[in-house]
């Protein structure tokens, strides 16, 4: 197990401690806890947001419609569903 030596604000300390205590555990277990959560979520992955990019260069709205009048851009079918 690898020893790191942090500089944190008091203020984020007592916090840390408080929650800590809360759950029973040290402020290096609740820290521990923290990076694990933080490591085990997926992150998104650069192809993936490649693909994002390349399904919004095919969008189909990609050309100015004009001008529209107040009225024609609150218009919209979905808000008259209810």
């Amino acid at each position: 197990m690898k020893e790191i030596i942090l500089k944190i604000d008091d203020d984020a300390y007592r916090r840390a401690e408080g929650i800590a205590s809360a759950r029973k555990i040290s402020v290096s277990a609740l820290v521990e806890e923290l990076v694990e959560s933080a490591t085990s979520e997926p992150q998104p992955s650069s192809d993936g947001l490649e693909s994002l990019f390349t399904a919004l260069d095919k969008g189909r709205n990609t050309e100015p419609i004009g001008h529209l009048k107040r009225q024609e851009l609150h218009d919209r079918q979905v808000l008259h569903r209810h």
